[in-house]
């Protein structure tokens, strides 16, 4: 098997891993209980930011970022919380858009040449030439899934630098939410 050919099954599984994921956790994750991952992480001790930090980075991968994030309040408080939830939630968006961009950003170029998705193709250029703004606002609104837009910035032409960028800002505002509400959840419980 070729390299081109490869990358593309490559990147497919990636898909559907991440989306395959993503729905398992919406279908069967509502029982998801942040108490017993909040009571494994202890057992590390000194090291638990890290491991949080590491656990943080890959299980975002696949899953919704939000539990993560109200744990990491009550564990850590909002300053050091806020801290590992940006650290890792900004190692998750990179491995996302990296692999995305590694693997399936020259098929998507192709298929956006088709006359049909002429509108999508100059927006995927302009994004080439400026998307800090973009980004930003993405980030911001609930519009789609954290990894669904690692995957389609990705694939697009978007300046790596421009997308990381307007990531960490457009961060910013869910995670102080968040973490701080998980910090207020642990000193009313």
């Amino acid at each position: 098997m070729n390299w081109p050919k490869l990358q593309k099954v490559i990147f497919m599984i990636f898909l559907v891993l991440v989306i395959g994921l993503f729905l398992g956790y919406e279908i069967f994750g509502k029982g998801f209980d942040s108490e017993q991952v909040r009571q494994y992480l202890k057992t590390f001790g000194i090291w638990m930011p890290l491991i949080f930090v590491i656990f943080y980075t890959i299980g975002t991968i696949f899953i919704p970022s939000t539990p993560f994030m109200a744990i990491a309040g009550v564990l850590f408080g909002f300053k050091y919380g806020l801290i590992y939830t940006l650290l890792g939630g900004f190692l998750s968006l990179m491995i996302t858009f990296t692999i995305s961009r590694k693997l399936g950003q020259e098929k998507i170029e192709n298929i956006l040449e088709h006359k049909y998705l002429k509108h999508l193709g100059e927006y995927n250029k302009k994004l080439e030439r400026s998307a800090i703004g973009d980004i930003i606002i993405l980030r911001i609104t609930p519009i789609m899934p954290f990894n669904a837009l690692n995957i389609l910035m990705g694939v697009s032409k978007i300046k790596t630098s421009d997308y990381i960028i307007g990531s960490i800002i457009g961060l910013i505002p869910s995670h102080l939410i968040t973490v701080y509400f998980g910090n207020i959840i642990s000193k009313i419980f």
